[in-house]
């Protein structure tokens, strides 16, 4: 049974249901295991809480949101 695990920024519900199709097709289509089989688990990141390039996202958004 495979179980993919996604690490992400907050997104909504449909566009995570959406990640989890998609997702889940394309495992099967390459492997043909069956679809009931497979796990998608979302870990939902705060912006807070991850770092790019050695900024923290949630500076570098507040940063793009001020140029406007």
């Amino acid at each position: 049974m495979p179980i993919v695990q996604i690490s992400i920024l907050p997104q909504s519900a449909e566009k995570k249901a959406e990640i989890s199709k998609v997702i889940t097709d394309e495992i099967h289509r390459i492997t043909g295991i069956r679809k009931e089989a497979m796990q998608i688990l979302f870990y939902e990141l705060a912006p807070e809480n991850v770092s790019d390039g050695g900024e923290m996202l949630s500076e570098k958004f507040k940063r793009m949101q001020a140029k406007g």
